[in-house]
């Protein structure tokens, strides 16, 4: 019996669905929504991982949604894969103190609004990574990277209504972590004394 896709026809029309991408840019999509997704974890192991499976998966992508949502999905799948393989090690062994590398050093010449915007990157960075690996995709998919919700429940095979239960509980949960941040506190609860 003949392959759906080696009739000429069939194969002419998911080609015309499918956009042609190489591995390079493949890999640079990858790193690029590996480094959004993957908080303060090892981006290049990580962004490696998932450039791999998606570069072999690239023949079998059928294009029934956008190259970057498949590769999100990608994306999303390794950097779950990981959290669970952590999670088992921690339980194995103990991480020597507190298991964070030191601050870099900033310029000191840098002046002082360039540094209250990189201590805020920091610390809004801080309370996303105290998410969880659900709650923190979707709230950087919808709010930083202008996913649909529909692209969302897609890349994190969910419903819609679960992606926006989700999105909800993961804006609640910053702006009450970031409440009580200097940095934060009047803004964080702006939108909650309006609601």
């Amino acid at each position: 019996m003949e392959h759906a896709t080696s009739h000429p026809v069939i194969a002419a029309e998911a080609e015309e669905r499918v956009p042609q991408a190489t591995a390079e840019e493949v890999f640079e999509l990858v790193y690029r929504q590996m480094r959004t997704l993957a908080g303060r974890r090892d981006v290049d192991e990580l962004a490696q991982a998932a450039a791999e499976q998606a570069i072999r998966g690239l023949p079998r992508f059928e294009g029934r949604s956008q190259l970057s949502t498949w590769t999100y999905r990608i994306c999303y799948l390794t950097v779950r894969k990981h959290d669970r393989w952590y999670r088992r090690w921690l339980r194995r062994f103990t991480l020597t103190a507190d298991g964070t590398l030191p601050e870099a050093t900033t310029d000191e010449r840098t002046g002082a609004e360039r540094l209250v915007a990189r201590e805020r990157l920091a610390r809004l960075r801080g309370a996303l990574d105290r998410l969880s690996t659900h709650r923190r995709t979707v709230v950087i998919l919808r709010d930083i990277e202008g996913l649909s919700v529909e692209e969302i429940a897609t890349v994190v095979e969910a419903t819609p209504a679960a992606v926006r239960s989700r999105l909800r509980d993961a804006r609640k949960a910053l702006a009450e972590d970031l409440r009580s941040d200097s940095y934060f506190g009047d803004e964080a609860c702006r939108k909650e004394e309006r609601t």
